[in-house]
């Protein structure tokens, strides 16, 4: 069995492109492959708290993100009605978030893989995972434009996210396993300026979150109990807009600023955080 690799990673957005930069940074020879092409969006939220911050400035990549003109985050405020919660996300070292177009982000991620020496194919369907015994020795697939092919390594790594193709073949013990709590949709707002400011309004059985990106918009995300998903899809972004009323200071700000929404809510797939942590979930 020929081996022109050590490690296949499945997967080149921004789980599976840090994998593969920093193997190949540790001189291993390594292959990144995805369906995707870059730049291209993905249906997710995207805000890279301090931590994730840091650890693009530990690669060398934080000045990149900064030149794409992502606005910085120097507040985050946790508005539960009676009260709100606001202060600095992070350190003395490590001050500010970022949230950028994921556009913008994986494309970066992919970049500094390849640049770091990994091989990375785009447009890569990967059709089956090879099982030798016990042990997940290659993948075959092929690439949009090409035939069919099989890459062998010692290491398979599976950062193909939902409904991964790799854990699907190896079928790994289920652990921590919860109901979904949040049916959460987002959208990019234009003429809502928010200075900084990642906001997170909490209310009964509804919240929503605005925090800052690219191009002058603002991400806006809103949700409401599981349950009531199958009711409230039938009219999303009624249902998205009243959630947002129930803040009324918010919704005087985005209505005084003649805030629009260029694109059309969608459903996100990551349970809202500050919701899920309020349920006592982790």
């Amino acid at each position: 069995m020929s081996k022109a690799f050590d490690v296949i990673v499945l997967g080149a957005r921004c789980a599976g492109s840090p994998t593969a930069m920093l193997l190949a940074r540790r001189g291993y020879r390594v292959l990144a492959v995805d369906r995707a092409s870059f730049p291209s969006d993905t249906v997710s939220t995207h805000l890279l708290h301090p931590r994730a911050v840091n650890a693009l400035s530990r690669w060398g990549l934080l000045d990149r993100l900064v030149a794409t003109g992502c606005p910085p985050i120097h507040t985050y405020s946790f508005d539960f009605g009676a009260f709100t919660i606001a202060g600095t996300p992070g350190t003395d070292n490590d001050p500010v978030a970022y949230c950028p177009r994921r556009t913008i982000l994986d494309k970066l991620l992919v970049d500094a893989a390849a640049e770091s020496g990994a091989e990375v194919r785009q447009g890569f369907i990967v059709e089956e995972i090879i099982i030798d015994g016990e042990r997940v020795v290659g993948i075959k697939g092929r690439s949009k434009h090409g035939g069919s092919v099989t890459e062998y390594a010692d290491v398979i790594v599976g950062a193909d996210g939902r409904h991964s193709m790799l854990s699907e073949a190896v079928h790994p013990e289920q652990y921590r396993e919860k109901p979904p709590l949040l049916a959460a949709y987002y959208s990019y707002w234009s003429e809502l300026p928010m200075d900084g400011r990642f906001e997170t309004y909490i209310r009964d059985k509804r919240g929503f979150a605005a925090v800052p990106t690219h191009d002058d918009l603002t991400l806006v995300i809103a949700g409401w109990p599981y349950p009531e998903f199958a009711d409230n899809k039938k009219d999303i972004e009624g249902n998205y807009l009243k959630a947002i009323d129930l803040a009324p200071d918010f919704a005087r700000h985005y209505a005084a600023q003649h805030a629009k929404h260029p694109s059309p809510a969608r459903r996100c797939r990551i349970i809202f955080a500050s919701l899920t942590a309020l349920a006592g979930h982790s």
